[in-house]
Parts: structure tokens; sequence; C-alpha cells
């Protein structure tokens, strides 16, 4: 079941996350980076970019984090301010630092003559997305044929956010499959969809457990297709929602200190408070999931190590937002691989730890 297809938001923690898994890791995951549109303020540059920007800045990031393994870009939400050439410009930079991207068409795309510019000529040329209302078989051999692709050259992402995740549903879920594959044999059909709420579900000083419904009813599915599983993969939105709503303009204010902790079968959700400094805040945030029955201990992913050492006060800071997606993207994809791992007999060590001695109290 192997590798793993998180669709991620192009930002720098997601970015960061990925970039700094252990290796042993990185092979079993190929990540869909979303372009975000041009009217999200980027973390770094504190601004909205130009739409020239967005391409140089893209490549930049890929070339940091994710030079040499496979991946897809998909450019869909920023499309349309693009433009094709700003789209062009896009995959020209991003693939001049990772030869192996891969572009990312919807079914409008397949009908954009312009898009075959982005088509690699490689035994894998590109990834199609649809979303699961509108899985017709026959659009996608039509769309395949005005590309001039084949199938089995394309990974398939079928996108069920929205969907009524659970075992009523898996059965549904399985048709689609069969109906996917009956009509062409892909690459991977690759499932995709997140039971995280679209708004965060805590209050300040509040905590809560979140159902990992998109990972159950996938396992679900799997009993409903005779689809063989070694052609099917798994997808999620990483830490975070099924909908990439972006703002628009400038950010939305303060940000709401807080970690997405996925557990085995429930993220755990810690929210701090919505006032003073955030580090001592988040140093509260991160004792709590470390005190956690969720907690998997600290030799579980580098992002593991970071929450035990913020909780315990040994580092100088515990991070900014863009900090906190990273450390909420980094544990998940390690959950998620070796979940996925159980699943393909594959066991993966855990991180090594350097070994700290605390001082008990004196009085």
């Amino acid at each position: 079941m192997l590798p793993y297809y998180p669709a991620l938001r192009a930002k720098p923690g997601e970015f960061a996350a990925c970039g700094k898994l252990a290796r042993r890791y990185q092979g079993y995951v190929c990540p869909r980076f979303v372009v975000p549109p041009p009217t999200e303020p980027d973390p770094e540059m504190g601004r909205v970019p130009t739409l020239d920007e967005i391409a140089h800045v893209m490549g930049g990031r890929l070339g940091k984090s994710w030079p040499h393994r496979r991946a897809f870009l998909d450019p869909q939400l920023a499309a349309a301010s693009l433009g094709d050439r700003g789209v062009e410009t896009l995959f020209r930079i991003a693939t001049g630092v990772n030869p192996g991207l891969l572009p990312v068409l919807t079914i409008s795309d397949m009908q954009n003559p312009n898009r075959r510019t982005l088509l690699r000529d490689a035994p894998l040329r590109a990834g199609i997305y649809m979303d699961f209302e509108d899985a017709d078989p026959l659009v996608l051999v039509e769309g395949l044929k005005q590309m001039g692709l084949r199938s089995e050259e394309c990974v398939l992402f079928i996108d069920f956010t929205g969907a009524p995740l659970g075992e009523d549903f898996a059965p549904a879920i399985g048709e689609i499959f069969d109906q996917l594959d009956g009509a062409a044999k892909w690459s991977k059909i690759v499932y995709q969809a997140s039971a995280y709420p679209d708004k965060l579900p805590v209050a300040s000083n509040e905590r809560t457990m979140i159902a990992r419904a998109e990972w159950t009813t996938f396992r679900a599915a799997l009993s409903e297709t005779s689809v063989q599983h070694d052609r099917l993969a798994y997808g999620d939105f990483g830490a975070d929602c099924g909908r990439m709503v972006f703002p628009k303009g400038k950010g939305g204010g303060r940000p709401r200190p807080h970690l997405r902790y996925t557990g085995k079968s429930h993220t755990l959700v810690v929210r701090g408070s919505d006032t003073g400094s955030f580090t001592p805040t988040m140093r509260d945030v991160c004792k709590q999931i470390i005190e956690s029955n969720e907690y998997s201990g600290r030799g579980f992913s580098y992002a593991d190590d970071r929450i035990w050492r913020n909780a315990k006060g040994m580092t100088d800071t515990c991070g900014d937002p863009t900090g906190w997606r990273e450390l909420n993207t980094a544990h998940h994809l390690v959950r998620v691989i070796k979940d996925l791992g159980v699943l393909s007999g594959i066991k993966f060590e855990e991180d090594a730890v350097a070994e700290y001695s605390e001082q008990g109290a004196l009085f």
C-alpha cells in the first residue's frame, strides 16, 4: 500500500516537514503539493507574492526541501490567475530543480492543449485530479485521448472531500474504484480524504479528539472493491482538512496557538491561550501532548523529539505558526507511513534520540 500520497499545501511548513523526514521515510511518500492562489500572503515574505514570484519561490522551496524524489505539483487553485504562460513558467522553474516533478491535470486542463507542454517524456507522465462526484470513466478516457496520454502513464487522484466518510460509505467508494479501474488501467488510483473539520474544533485552552474517519473508511473500502490492492493507494491532506480555503489579502489576525497530533485512531487537537507570549503557551500545549496516551515517544519522528524538548523547556522558542504546521505535518507523515507499512509488511526503526538527564526538585 506504499507509497503514501498526501495532498499538502505548498507552504514553508509543509515543505520543511517533507525535507527533514528521515530518508527511510522519504522513499515511501509521494506528495501532491497544491500551489496556493496568488491572494494568499506568503509566511516568509510577509505579503502576497507577485505572479512572477510564485514560480521562483516555489522552485526555490522544492530545490531546498524536495529536490530529488518524485512529487506532484498541482496548480489548479492558482491557474486562473497565473494563466497558461504563468503555469508553464512555474513548471519550467520547478522541474529545473526537481526533474522528477509531475504535473497534476484537472478535467478542464485535459481540454487545454497548452497543458501538453507540462507532460514529462517518461513512463509516468502526469497526475489526473477528479472530485468523487464527477468520477465519470467516459469523461476521463476522452480526456486522455485529447492529451495524447495512456492511462498507465498517469496516477489518478480521487478527492472524497465532502463525502459522508464512514463504513456505510465504503461500498460506494469500492464501486467508484471498480468503475475507474474497469475503464482504464491506471498506474495508481489514489484515494484522498480528510475527516478533520474545516474550522479549528477547539476554543482557547481546550483540547479534543477527532476520529481518523478518512483512514478507517479507506480500510473498509478495500474490502468492497475487486481492484488489486497494489494498484490502489492512500492519501489524505496531511494533518489538515480537505477544503483548501486560503484567506485573501492580509492575514486573519493573531495566530491561534495549537497542535494537531495524529494518533492511531484519532487526532488529538490541543489549543493554548489566545493571549500572552507564544513560547510559554506552546510549551504547555506540547506538555499536554507528551503526557497524553496518544504520544508516540521521542523516537517516533524528529517532530516528536522537538515536541518533547519544547515541553521540557530545552528549546529557546516553540516556533511560530509555520513551525507548528511543520510539527503537525512531520509527525502525521510518519504516522501514516507506519500505518501503511503494517499493511505492506514493512517495519520502520525508531529515530535515535539524545539522552538528557533531568534534575529533580531540590525541595
